[in-house]
């Protein structure tokens, strides 16, 4: 009995006697992807099943093995399995999101079929996204007065909760609205919610631009935006629908002439409060605006949840919610401009499918991306797949520079460079393997990928 090839969520292991690798690919796994599963009695050169003993007690073992060595303890589902032949193995499901994870002490990732020691960085980063969940950032003291606060804004913001029947009470003065909101710190201070929905920021936190090709060398336009929260989504639209086209319809019974632009404004705007609302406010990257011939390009540093994928949302398979800035949607969620946790994708979703618009939401390994086609883009048989391939056309080129100038790229390096994860940077070599742009050399655990000596 074959189970296939080792991947990214699934670990192989010939027996028990490799216990503690089997328990070190458990946290690599659960810090990559939060949730996979692990076999014993397989081999993992070709995924074959080549048995083992297992008895209640080896089942016993690999419990207490995983209470022992995982830390924060997670609780697997382990049972004995046994093909037609008579081989018995053993599968163990796991899952968890309390990243990072440990096996005693010892902090690993998952890459490609690998168990690699977990970089400085990557650790902090999850370091801080634990912090983050346990005392959020939107929640924490910003250390800004209320006196900062911009009231015309607080005021407007007030009217649409009141309008939309989710704030019970009128505008007074900033200090009681904010703490009938939950915005204000116990020192009566803003908390970061509060700050960056209301206080015009000094950092520039948004950056548009127009470009006459796809390679970004081109500038037609860039401007580079600070403001509250509200007010940057307000610019962000106001230029996407300064640049994009309109088509004006007749209406056959009033004759009134009216404006309908080629990308729904009720998905961009969607996206572009998503954007504000989920990103990653330590990260002192802006929220970037792309305005192409053929797309609309929105990016927002920050990732979904650990376990959680852009797909996921989009076909309706997961509608959990778990938002980095709780306190952040909370509000917006009161104003009306932003409805219950976890539908946004669908709803940017209905507005570009009865507009007829492709459009797509993908993540790399530092932010999300979301890509809506312009007509001029559709009536070119452009897609979001398309211009996902141009992006990797421009990767090839910069892997291909790279290989040649190092003797070679690494899945690692490639991950780096382009700017994605690890199984999409392997999958984006192995394709350039198959077109006879790179070559494999070495083993499984350490291999390179160098380019082939014709390759232009």
């Amino acid at each position: 009995m074959n189970l296939g090839m080792e991947t990214e969520c699934v670990e192989y292991k010939r027996s028990t006697s490799e216990m503690r690798e089997g328990m070190e690919s458990i946290a690599s796994i659960l810090n990559k992807h939060g949730h996979g599963t692990l076999y014993f009695g397989v081999r993992p050169s070709d995924g074959e099943v080549v048995g083992q003993d297992v008895s209640e007690k080896t089942l016993r073992d690999i419990s207490q093995k995983v209470g022992e060595l995982i830390e924060p303890r997670i609780y697997p589902q382990i049972e004995r399995l046994e093909t037609l032949e008579g081989k018995a193995y053993v599968r163990v499901e796991f899952s968890g999101f309390e990243t990072p994870y440990a096996c005693d002490g010892r902090y690993r990732i998952r890459r490609a079929d690998e168990d690699i020691v977990m970089s400085h960085a990557k650790l902090a980063e999850m370091m801080r996204e634990s912090e983050n969940r346990s005392n959020p950032w939107d929640s924490r003291n910003s250390d800004t007065p209320v006196s900062a606060v911009d009231e015309k804004a607080l005021r407007r913001y007030v009217e649409r909760g009141v309008e939309a029947k989710r704030i019970p009470f009128s505008y007074t003065e900033p200090t009681d609205v904010l703490s009938r909101l939950g915005l204000l710190c116990e020192d009566g201070m803003l908390t970061n919610a509060a700050a960056v929905c209301f206080v015009p920021s000094k950092d520039i936190m948004l950056k548009m631009g127009v470009f006459a090709d796809s390679k970004r060398v081109h500038i037609l336009d860039n401007q580079q935006v600070t403001g509250t929260l509200f007010s940057m989504v307000d610019a962000a639209e106001l230029y996407i629908l300064n640049n994009i086209r309109r088509a004006f319809v007749i209406d056959g019974s009033s004759l009134h002439r009216r404006e309908v632009p080629e990308i729904p404004m009720d998905a961009v705007r969607e996206a572009l409060f998503n954007a504000f609302a989920h990103r990653q406010y330590e990260d002192d990257s802006a929220i970037q605006i792309d305005v192409f011939w053929d797309h609309v390009y929105i990016y927002s540093p920050g990732l979904f949840p650990v376990g959680f994928n852009p797909e996921d949302y989009l076909t309706g398979e997961e509608s959990t919610s778990k938002p980095r800035n709780r306190l952040i949607a909370t509000t917006l969620y009161r104003s009306g401009d932003i409805e219950i946790y976890g539908t946004g994708l669908q709803r940017i979703k209905a507005a570009c499918d009865e507009a007829n618009v492709p459009f797509s939401v993908t993540q790399s390994r530092h932010g999300v991306h979301v890509s809506f086609m312009r007509s001029e883009g559709i009536a070119a048989g452009n897609t979001p797949a398309t211009v996902d391939a141009r992006r990797q056309g421009d990767a090839r080129t910069a892997i291909l520079r790279y290989a040649r100038g190092h003797n070679g790229i690494t899945t690692a390096a490639t991950s780096e460079l382009v700017g994605e994860k690890d199984y999409t940077a392997r999958r984006l070599l192995n394709s350039m393997v198959e077109e006879g742009l790179l070559e494999k050399t070495g083993g499984r655990k350490g291999r390179v990928y160098k380019a082939i000596r014709h390759s232009h």
